[in-house]
């Protein structure tokens, strides 16, 4: 069932999140211990050792920054150059003997890393997130036009817009401001995700389809992708190609209860139209587990306002709570 939320689609993923903060942890951590091996064991060679390992480290973490970002060429070429300190520092470690100098170079390498990020997104971005987050439409809208009016190459910024105008269901705006998006980075999934959840507001479902499939194929690892683009199968009555991305949303982790019910509940439907009956009271013997999504959707189907998408979204509930009940007597009977 299709919602918008407002936080959906701006937090930051998990490889995000393992770029900036848990691989450079990780990897600190594994240089230190293998340091404090190599003193213990090879005590002779502690400076030439763990020197490599930190070129190593630096090399891995740049990688796998690199690819979590999806950096342009100017950029990936702008991350090795301040990976500069980090070079100098290994280089003249191995000459002078003293791993320090190494040490030096990676922490201010990595340091210049992060404050790159920090100051190339604009103050008013920032602020007009938080505000967004916080269900401050106007306020968040205000003041991603003034991030806009800064930095028009920014696309962060025209995805938040989006997304703002999404939640204020203008439709027509936020279809714009996400076309802008992906014209500054065609391989934003996000923008694919909030274009999805625009298209399936507006029963679209060709289009959400697409999007999603787009989506799916940047990150394969979003099982809110995989749900919505089994949905959009769905609608469209192609019920076996709803079953499999909807049955990889049930395996990934979807983020609240209410997904996981609902992605049992379309599951179930899919393999019922599949003919596949016996598969089908499985997934709805399983869907009991996550029943208490059941109240959450009701209160949010009342608060919603007026879209295209909005009858079926109800019907589906009715649905979906009558399949609850007879599930749940299911499980009484053979209790």
């Amino acid at each position: 069932m299709s919602k918008t939320r407002s936080s959906q689609g701006q937090r930051p993923s998990r490889s995000e999140l393992r770029a900036s903060i848990v691989w450079p942890v990780v990897i600190s951590v594994g240089i230190w211990v293998a340091g404090l091996l190599i003193y213990i064991f090879l005590p002779g060679r502690f400076d030439i050792l763990v020197s490599v390992l930190i070129a190593l480290g630096l090399v891995i973490y740049l990688l796998y920054y690199q690819r979590a970002q999806r950096l342009t060429p100017g950029e990936r070429l702008g991350a090795l150059l301040l990976a500069a300190p980090a070079v100098a520092g290994i280089a003249y470690g191995l000459v002078r003997g003293e791993a320090l100098f190494a040490i030096t170079g990676v922490s201010a390498s990595l340091l210049l890393l992060s404050a790159q990020r920090f100051l190339t997104t604009p103050m008013s971005y920032r602020l007009a997130r938080r505000a967004f987050l916080r269900g401050q439409l106007e306020t968040a809208l205000d003041l991603v036009d003034k991030a806009i009016a800064a930095r028009p190459a920014f696309w962060e910024s025209y995805q938040l817009r989006a997304l703002i105008n999404l939640s204020g269901m203008q439709f027509v705006a936020a279809e714009r401001d996400a076309r802008k998006a992906l014209e500054l980075r065609p391989d934003a999934h996000p923008v694919y995700n909030t274009l999805g959840q625009l298209y399936l507001a507006e029963s679209r479902y060709d289009a959400a389809l697409d999007a999603y499939s787009r989506a799916v194929s940047l990150s394969p690892k979003q099982a809110l992708y995989h749900y919505h683009q089994g949905l959009a199968a769905y609608r469209l009555g192609q019920a076996r190609d709803a079953a499999e991305p909807l049955a990889a949303a049930t395996r990934l982790s979807l983020p609240h209860v209410t997904y996981e019910l609902q992605a049992y509940y379309y599951l179930g439907r899919a393999l019922e139209r599949n003919g596949e009956i016996e598969k089908a009271e499985e997934v709805f013997a399983d869907m009991v587990k996550f029943k208490e999504g059941l109240d959450v959707l009701k209160d949010e189907m009342k608060q919603q306002p007026d879209f295209p998408e909005l009858p079926a979204l109800r019907a589906d509930l009715r649905d979906m709570e009558k399949r609850l009940s007879a599930a749940e007597r299911e499980a009484a009977k053979g209790s």
